[in-house]
């Protein structure tokens, strides 16, 4: 697992608040509180946030992370079966998606602390699922056992037993997280094929013929065909 320093998982985690969104809709889409879903100690988070005057002169993180080692651990298993390596694109875990999340649960902001008691109970019960299954954590399951286990909770449109509703919220959840914590990363970026603003050398040369193409077939479109560009 790589890890990478706060100040570059707090910068990822605002492009993903910024991104991503991330609506909590998880409480009124099932009627049930997240934390009747599961005992599970989440602790509270008494660290202040950034406020609306952070001090951006001596920046620091002002509250701690929250994840445990053994959390930890199985958050990178599972982010490495969402995303796990192929060709030149790493695996989640190796490019610093652990701690991305491990920030974003960590915050002592309300929609954080409720995805914080929903992430932290769905990890609970993946253990204890491997336990009913297979006698052994989750993380000492062979592959196989690991993926049916996932599979039984990694498709939201599928009808599932009610004991189960949960538990795919909390992989809903988790998928847009490690998504998201993936894509704000140098080499999700590179993937997505991403260049953004480059400087020109020299004068301006001017739209290309196909963008030009394009947008006259736009402007067409809108009955505008008589405006010239």
């Amino acid at each position: 697992m790589r890890r990478i320093s706060r100040r570059e998982a707090l910068r990822r985690t605002a492009h993903l608040a910024v991104a991503a969104g991330l609506p909590l809709g998880f409480t009124a889409a099932t009627g049930m509180p997240i934390a009747a879903w599961a005992e599970v100690p989440v602790g509270r988070v008494d660290a202040p946030g950034y406020g609306t005057d952070p001090d951006l002169i001596h920046p620091s993180v002002p509250w701690p992370n929250t994840l445990t080692d053994t959390q930890r651990h199985l958050l990178a298993l599972l982010a490495d079966h969402l995303l796990p390596e192929a060709g030149a694109s790493p695996a989640a875990s190796a490019v610093g998606v652990v701690d991305v999340v491990d920030e974003w649960v960590s915050a002592p902001y309300p929609e954080q602390g409720q995805h914080r008691q929903l992430l932290l109970a769905g990890l609970a019960w993946m253990d204890a699922e491997a336990k009913t299954r297979g006698q052994r954590w989750f993380a000492d399951l062979d592959t196989d056992r690991q993926v049916q286990i996932i599979d039984s909770i990694a498709w939201p449109e599928r009808a599932v037993p009610e004991a189960l509703a949960m538990p795919v919220l909390f992989f809903s959840l988790l998928r847009q997280l490690v998504v998201g914590a993936y894509y704000t990363s140098p080499e999700g970026v590179a993937e997505l094929g991403y260049i953004g603003n480059v400087p020109i050398v020299g004068d301006y040369p001017g739209p290309t013929p196909e963008a030009m193409k394009h947008l006259r077939t736009q402007l067409a479109a809108l009955g505008l065909e008589e405006v010239h560009v």
